[in-house]
């Protein structure tokens, strides 16, 4: 009987150890569950979500075109039908070239803060593509604006905005209308500063503050007093000193002219006019001071913001790379060459052809390479110029804004620079003449020689070549005759 029951339970045993290692067989496989004597669940893992891992970008592209020729620019406004936060913009050149004055954004809570990357752009060509700046703005857009001048014809652009939680659709609105001030009933929103400023000083403010020695100092702000003045921490000793709250600048991204850091700069030491120096904003204080590092020695200096100068892509109708003749200072030489930098102030960096170096020059002396004269003269224009009682054949090799010629003469190949009213075009006709015409000349003396006109020119003088000795001679058209 005991042999019968310790069967029997060894029999119980191995069927028990069977059913549990086919569950757990069971359980490996996909899709099933299984509800053992354990109450224990066993599911396959969940798979991964179709997000996971993946960052989106919702865009949206506008395109402008038309955009104004007009000098300084109009303001264009790209507002989002639904104010939303934007990762950065992406604007593309389709057609002529234009140049960004101004570029901004301006939040749902009335903040605009600048697009560095945008702002105070080169005259950018067809194709070009600026990418600006990881925007980081914790706030809604609402509107994006850009002050924007053509060259050439009117300009088209597209501009598309990569926002992160929505597609940010946009509307095109063009030109903004600034109500004139002269209306008190009609509150106006001032175009500068770009960015609302908050020139309060404050415990923490990096401040720069003059010293009853008159010295400028970096430091912060310690405390402020109701009796006007400041106490500052001074970088350079660490020390604290109280100064007037007039004599404390706040540090600032932007002045009210539109100065920002970063930018490259010409100017001169403060009360001194004696030499310029360029370089680059490091900072600029709410007190018209800006620190600058100068290029010949990497050193920071502070300077009146009066006597700072931007770095321009045109003044007027010069821009960097343009091709320029320039006049020396005694006016009795020019010097070809191209423009390497253009300053606000009106002074122009020029690398002349003949030596390579960079000069430094006014823009009245400074005049822009064209293709053609208002006369009619033409690069590549074959031409008979006048220096002295001479007269020369040669092509025209360059045309200039103040009415200079350059003439390459045929007899010994140089170019001479002389105005335009001494160098008359060839034409294929003039005064009743045309080239391979037979003509017949009367000269002063009494005699006459026969021969074949060889070009007509705009003055009214005609070359001939003489059939007896086969060479050319140039005449006034008053004394020529052709033949019938």
């Amino acid at each position: 009987m005991k042999n019968t029951q310790w069967v029997a339970g060894l029999l119980a045993a191995v069927t028990l150890i069977q059913a549990s290692a086919h569950a757990e067989i069971i359980s490996d496989l996909p899709g099933f569950e299984d509800g053992g004597s354990q109450g224990q669940t066993f599911r396959p893992p969940p798979p991964p979500m179709p997000n996971e891992g993946v960052t989106r970008q919702y865009t949206d592209v506008a395109n402008l075109d038309q955009i104004s020729r007009k000098s300084g620019g109009e303001a264009y406004r790209f507002n989002l039908v639904q104010p939303t936060n934007l990762k950065y913009l992406e604007l593309t050149v389709q057609s002529s070239r234009l140049k960004i004055h101004e570029a901004t954004v301006m939040t749902v809570g009335g903040q605009r803060y600048m697009i560095r990357e945008f702002h105070n752009s080169n005259v950018l060509e067809t194709g070009t593509q600026l990418t600006s700046e990881n925007l980081n703005i914790n706030d809604d857009i609402r509107t994006i604006e850009l002050r924007m001048e053509s060259y050439s014809h009117a300009a088209t652009i597209s501009l598309k905005a990569v926002g992160d939680r929505a597609v940010p659709r946009m509307s095109v609105q063009r030109p903004v209308i600034v109500a004139p001030p002269s209306q008190p009933n009609r509150p106006t929103q001032p175009t500068q500063p770009s960015r609302p400023v908050d020139t309060r000083l404050r415990s923490g403010d990096v401040v720069v503050s003059v010293s009853s020695q008159g010295k400028y100092y970096d430091g912060r702000v310690v405390e402020v007093y109701g009796n006007g003045k400041v106490l500052v921490r001074d970088e350079d000793d660490g020390k604290t000193y109280v100064r007037d709250i007039s004599s404390v600048g706040k540090r600032i991204s932007c002045s009210s002219n539109g100065l920002c850091e970063g930018e490259e700069v010409m100017a001169y030491p403060v009360g001194s006019q004696a030499k310029a120096y360029v370089g680059k904003i490091i900072a600029i204080y709410s007190n018209n001071m800006v620190k600058m590092r100068d290029a010949d020695d990497s050193k920071d200096y502070f300077r009146d913001i009066k006597v700072i100068h931007r770095r321009l892509s045109c003044l007027e109708s010069l821009c960097v790379k343009d091709r320029v003749l320039s006049r020396s200072g005694d006016g009795t030489k020019y010097y070809s060459g191209v423009i390497d930098v253009i300053y606000s102030n009106g002074v122009i960096l020029v690398r002349d052809d003949d030596d390579g170096k960079v000069y430094s020059r006014t823009k009245e002396i400074v005049f822009k390479s064209v293709q053609c004269h208002s006369s009619g003269l033409c690069i590549k224009d074959r031409v008979m110029s006048k220096s002295g009682d001479k007269y020369y054949f040669g092509s025209v090799t360059g045309v200039y804004s103040n009415g200079l010629i350059y003439v390459r003469d045929d007899d010994d190949g140089k170019s001479y620079a002389r105005q335009h009213n001494v160098v008359f075009k060839e034409m294929k006709c003039a005064n009743g003449f045309c080239r391979g015409d037979r003509v017949l000349s009367t000269l002063s003396n009494g005699r006459y020689y026969a021969g074949r006109v060889e070009g007509a020119y705009a003055g009214g003088l005609i070359s001939v070549r003489d059939d007896d000795d086969g060479k050319v001679y140039l005449r006034p058209h008053t004394v020529l005759s052709r033949a019938r």
